[in-house]
C-alpha cells in the first residue's frame, strides 16, 4: 500500500521518511546502478522511495506504473514526492508536509538553496515566480502553495527543532512509530547538519 509524502524541497521530507519508516533506509553505499541517493541520519534512502522527487522526468503512464506496483504490496510503503498535481489524484492516502509558522519558511528556502546544486535551483526557478532573489521567491512560493493546496492529511513541522514535540507530532499523524529509531535518526541528522555547517538560522 503506497503512502506518499508530499513536500516542497527544504522542508525535511527525507528526515520524516527516515524517522517513521526504517525500511526506507539502507546502510550500504554499494549498489549495482550509480544512482544518486538521498541521505538521512547517516544512511542512504532507497532510491525506489524517491522517484517522484524528480517527477518531471516521468510521464503519467510511468507514474501510474510506479504507484500501482507499490500499491499492490501488503505493507505500507512510504514514498517521497514533490508532484503536487499528480498527488491530487491520491489526496486520501497522501500526507502533505506544511508549516503553520510562516516565520520558519525562510529557513526552509535557505536550506533548499544550500543543499542543492545550481542545476536543481535553476530547475526550481522554472516552477516558481522568479524575481531574482531565490530565497525570497521560494519563501513566497511556500506560502502560496500551502494556501492553494490543502490535503486532508497534513503534517505540521512547526516543531521540527524540538525533538520530543516533533516525535509526538509524527505519532499523531502516522500512528505508531518506533520512537527509539525516530530519536536516533533525528539526532544523527542534526549532528551531521551541524558538523557540515548546514545549521542555517532564520
Amino acid at each position: 500500500m503506497i503512502r506518499p509524502i508530499l513536500f516542497r524541497g527544504g522542508m525535511y521530507g527525507d528526515l520524516v521518511l527516515g524517522m517513521i519508516d526504517k525500511s526506507s533506509l539502507i546502510g550500504t553505499s554499494h549498489w549495482k546502478k550509480e544512482y544518486v541517493h538521498s541521505t538521512c541520519g547517516g544512511k542512504n534512502i532507497k532510491y525506489t522511495r524517491t522517484y517522484m522527487k524528480k517527477f518531471f522526468e516521468f510521464d503519467n503512464y510511468q507514474k501510474n506504473r510506479y504507484y500501482n506496483a507499490l500499491n499492490k504490496l501488503e505493507k505500507k510503503v512510504f514514498v517521497l514526492t514533490h508532484d503536487t498535481d499528480y498527488s491530487m489524484n491520491f489526496k486520501d492516502i497522501t500526507t502533505q508536509i506544511v508549516c503553520s509558522d510562516n516565520s520558519m519558511l525562510k529557513h526552509f528556502a535557505m536550506r533548499f538553496e544550500k543543499l542543492h546544486r545550481p542545476k536543481v535551483i535553476e530547475e526550481s526557478k522554472k516552477l516558481i515566480q522568479n524575481n531574482g532573489n531565490f530565497v525570497e521567491d521560494y519563501t513566497k512560493s511556500l506560502i502560496v502553495w500551502q494556501k492553494a493546496f490543502v490535503f486532508p492529511k497534513r503534517l505540521d513541522i512547526k516543531n521540527i527543532f524540538e525533538k520530543n514535540k516533533f516525535i509526538e507530532d509524527l505519532k499523531s499523524c502516522f500512528g505508531h512509530i518506533d520512537e527509539y529509531h525516530a530519536s536516533s535518526v533525528y539526532d544523527k541528522h542534526f549532528t551531521e547538519m551541524i558538523s557540515s555547517k548546514q545549521n542555517l538560522t532564520v
